[in-house]
């Protein structure tokens, strides 16, 4: 009597761990491993196991910016089940990442040639929530190392080569559209470039979004023009991306 007492109140009750075969992912690649259950002091009813992607979001209100954590897809590991007292269940996952999943790895996203990491504030992780009925919440955090589609690699080095350092990228809560595609996931990625030698130019700053799709990734720029306001500008980087002089296409842009 007591034990189920202290089991539905998170005491000698199941605990939950999720086990990563790697957590270096691409956005759109596939995530895999196991959810790994042990029974506690009594046998217990779950009524699933659901994994959650999460990513950390800026959110614009009233007192200023504050951060906040956004689901950006789930995978449910497991309908109902019972684990007995003491007994380990092992139950292996593997599911598909969203194409706008933030990226987050700092050294892949840097400028080439530029001596500093950009201030990158887009964490993401996989969130375990293990529901018991008439009990605590069970959870359980891992955090991703996301690395950047080669298609954004390109446009930083570009940008770096025409004389913009990528300093930092947030994530914001919303959505952004570029033409007529607009993200999906309730957050969009912002890419924030400098000028690399100061802010004497007539450019202070040049703000990338992209959206992957099947047939390519869409771009959208802002460039903030000293005196002048910002513009906007919208690209496709097609399947063909690899053979154009994207140097060449954003200076037409930023001028």
């Amino acid at each position: 009597m007591f034990k189920k007492l202290f089991a539905s109140i998170g005491v000698g009750g199941a605990t939950v761990n999720t086990v990563l075969d790697n957590a270096s992912v691409y956005p759109g690649g596939t995530l895999s491993g196991h959810v790994e259950v042990q029974g506690g002091s009594v046998e217990q009813r779950i009524e699933h196991i659901r994994l959650v992607l999460m990513a950390e979001a800026e959110r614009d209100t009233e007192h200023g910016e504050a951060r906040v954590a956004q689901p950006i897809g789930q995978f449910q590991a497991s309908g109902a089940l019972v684990v007995k007292a003491g007994e380990t269940l092992r139950l292996p996952f593997s599911l598909s990442l969203p194409l706008e999943t933030p990226v987050n790895n700092g050294i892949a996203l840097s400028t080439p040639g530029y001596p500093y990491q950009p201030q990158v504030r887009a964490a993401v992780w996989v969130h375990t929530d293990l529901a018991i009925a008439s009990a605590v919440d069970a959870q359980d955090r891992d955090y991703l190392d996301v690395h950047p589609l080669p298609q954004m690699q390109r446009l930083i080095a570009a940008m770096g080569v025409l004389g913009y350092a990528h300093t930092s990228c947030d994530v914001e809560l919303g959505s952004v559209r570029v033409n007529d595609v607009y993200s999906s996931l309730g957050c969009y990625q912002e890419f924030e470039f400098r000028p690399a030698q100061g802010f004497f130019g007539r450019v202070q700053e040049v703000e990338i979004s992209c959206i992957p799709r099947s047939e390519g990734v869409h771009v959208l720029i802002e460039v903030d023009r000293r005196f002048s306001g910002d513009s906007y500008r919208a690209l496709l980087m097609g399947h063909d991306w690899q053979s154009v002089d994207w140097e060449s296409r954003l200076r037409s842009i930023i001028g």
